[in-house]
Order: structure tokens, then C-alpha cells, then sequence
């Protein structure tokens, strides 16, 4: 089922416009091309807004508070007028590293890695629920896949943990396994770029381009959690 879709395009006197950007090109560690914002477009799907907020008092009833933490996205651009829709689905997610769920992150530059490969690429930021949150070992074969989070020690009834994590403290890779526990709010469309290193004399023929190297697994990403939305 297709719900109405609002994608605006935000201008840089926008105070949303600065908040996004502010996150996007924050400063991280890590082998990471340089990404340049082309532009920002707002998305608003009511719909979906209401089972996000649906499944926010699911949560606050079930673990007692829950964090709304804006997080990022990677995927390909012919994928996200889908998202935007109908939302992720997370049955499509089945052989994550840490767990059969939908992947966010909080570094930028890393979800870029699963964008594009071209030039232009674009990213999704979204609001992501959190309410108790676990480090799992990442799975590195392919036998075995973490289709649920683990239980919660200590409670009773049970009750699972919602989200899990590579280091709940930094988020550079968390998985959700709910389906609208998590809301795209932003697109965010960036171009690559290329620094050139010159010589001192400024010869062109001794122009050296760094190689870009892409991560192949998550790179600690170093924050003062400024995501939480209290």
C-alpha cells in the first residue's frame, strides 16, 4: 500500500536545512571520500508519522521511555521514492552483521558506502526509536544470522531488547527489527569529491589524486550523542 509523499526542497537559510547539514558533515575518523550536500529535501508522510508515533507509545508502555535518535541511511537511489512510500521493509533484511533487521548508523560518510558508487548518490536521515539497547558479536560466517534480539536479563514476563548494536554508545552500526520503529524525514543528496595534491611548484604534471578507499566494515565514529531527542 502507497501513501502521499511531500519531498521539499530546503534552502540553506533553512533552520532545518543547517541541522541536517550540521549532521551530515560533522567530522569523523576513518578512510572516508569527501561528501559535498547538493541539496535537502524535507519528506513528510502522515501515515507513516502515525505508525511511528503509534509504535513510540507501544514502546513507552513496554520498556518505559524510548529516545528518538536521528540516524542515517544508506541505499540506492532508485530505491528511496519506495522508502518514502511505504517505509523500509524490514523482511527484506534478512543477513545484517548484527542481526536480520534494517541497519542505521551515525556516521554519514559511512552509510554512503552503500549508496551509489557513482559520482551522486543520496541518504536518507530518519527518526529511529530506542529504548534498550544491546551489543551483539558481529557474524562474519553465513550460518548463523540474529533474527530476534536477545532477551532482556532479569525481566519478567520477557522481554526482548528492541535494538542491537556493534557499540550502543557511538550507534556507528545499530539494527532495528520492528517494523515503524523507524521514520525517513530527510533525503539528502551529495556528490563525491576528489581532492587534488599539488607539488610545490604547482606543476599539473606532478599532480598527485589520493586513492579513495571505501570501508569494508564499520569505522569507530567518535560523538557527545547529539541525536537524542528528549
Amino acid at each position: 500500500m502507497e501513501f502521499d509523499v511531500q519531498r521539499s526542497v530546503l534552502t540553506p537559510g533553512d533552520a532545518d536545512y543547517q541541522t541536517v547539514s550540521n549532521l551530515f558533515l560533522r567530522k569523523e575518523k576513518g578512510h572516508f571520500p569527501p561528501l559535498e550536500i547538493q541539496s535537502i529535501e524535507a519528506v513528510q508522510n502522515y501515515s507513516l508519522q502515525q505508525r511511528f508515533k503509534e509504535k513510540k507509545d507501544e514502546y513507552e508502555r513496554a520498556y518505559g521511555r524510548v529516545d528518538v535518535i536521528k540516524l542515517w541511511h544508506g541505499t540506492k537511489s532508485s530505491r528511496v521514492s519506495s522508502i518514502l512510500q511505504n517505509n523500509f521493509d524490514v523482511s527484506r533484511y534478512c543477513g545484517h552483521r548484527y542481526g536480520a533487521g534494517v541497519s542505521f548508523t551515525a556516521s554519514p560518510k559511512y552509510a554512503s558506502h552503500y549508496c551509489d558508487k557513482g559520482t551522486i548518490g543520496c541518504i536518507l536521515l530518519c527518526d529511529v526509536l530506542v529504548s534498550n539497547i544491546v551489543e551483539v558479536p558481529e557474524n562474519i560466517g553465513k550460518d548463523y544470522v540474529l533474527e530476534k534480539p536477545p532477551f532482556i536479563p532479569g525481566v519478567y514476563p520477557p522481554l526482548r531488547y528492541d535494538t542491537t548494536a556493534k557499540n550502543k554508545k557511538t550507534m556507528n552500526v545499530i539494527v532495528k527489527f520492528e517494523s515503524n520503529s523507524y521514520c525517513p524525514t530527510h533525503v539528502v543528496n551529495f556528490k563525491r569529491t576528489r581532492h587534488a595534491r599539488c607539488n610545490v611548484g604547482g606543476s599539473r604534471k606532478n599532480t598527485v589524486k589520493p586513492k579513495v578507499r571505501y570501508p569494508t566494515y564499520p569505522y569507530p565514529v567518535e560523538l557527545n550523542n547529539p541525536f537524542l531527542d528528549n
